[in-house]
């Protein structure tokens, strides 16, 4: 029997929620955002405000989405009482760090309006407009036609690098970002540089053709 004294771990929490009455789970979705509301909203302001904004979401949603999906997903959520309080906690707030980026880039994937960004056409054919191109200049229609010769692989990883490359001036993808693409396409990290080497080139080759 447990102690009434004694806090409840989250994993208790997510199993409250999942097989619990509703004022029990309504009781663990409070103390799970009492927990970790400060920390995830945190994390999403400071490391990833601007992408939030590329990808049409405000800090406030992509807080309420992530608990709203690991609420949905609770079941999955696995247990480990051997480990101590406060690993358990870093452990609960890695398992929404994920869901949130989870969120950020399936929004980026909604976004129909990545392929025709500026920005992707900067990186991919050196010389074309600025970045405050008008979206009627043909350099981005012929840039929509060329992307729309490439694989769906193909241009979700070129659309995502480029969003990350507006938004944080990196040449490099972050790692967890890294690992969801691979996944989502059942690949390897490593894979995923040669496929955006590939389609760069076969985006250059199809700019080239339409001009």
């Amino acid at each position: 029997m447990q102690d009434p004294e004694r806090e409840s771990s989250d994993a208790e929490l997510f199993a409250t929620i999942v097989g619990g009455s509703v004022d029990d789970v309504r009781g663990a979705q409070r103390e799970l955002y009492r927990r970790h509301l400060r920390y995830l909203y945190g994390v999403v302001h400071r490391r990833r405000h601007k992408l939030v904004h590329l990808a049409g979401l405000s800090v406030d949603d992509v807080v309420q989405d992530t608990f709203q999906r690991a609420f949905d997903r609770a079941a999955s959520f696995r247990a480990e009482p051997e480990l101590e309080p406060d690993r358990q906690r870093r452990r609960t707030r890695a398992w929404l760090g994920r869901i949130a980026q989870n969120l950020l880039v399936d929004a980026f994937r909604r976004n129909k309006e990545v392929s025709a960004t500026p920005y992707l056409e900067r990186l991919t054919a050196p010389g074309g407009p600025d970045d405050d191109a008008p979206r009627s200049d043909p350099q981005l229609a012929i840039l929509r036609d060329a992307m729309a010769t490439l694989t769906d692989r193909e241009q979700d990883v070129l659309r995502v690098t480029a969003l990350y490359q507006k938004a944080e001036g990196a040449n490099r993808l972050p790692n967890d970002v890294s690992a969801e693409l691979a996944q989502r396409w059942n690949t390897t990290n490593d894979n995923l540089r040669a496929i955006r080497s590939r389609a760069m080139r076969k985006l250059r080759k199809a700019m080239e053709a339409r001009r």
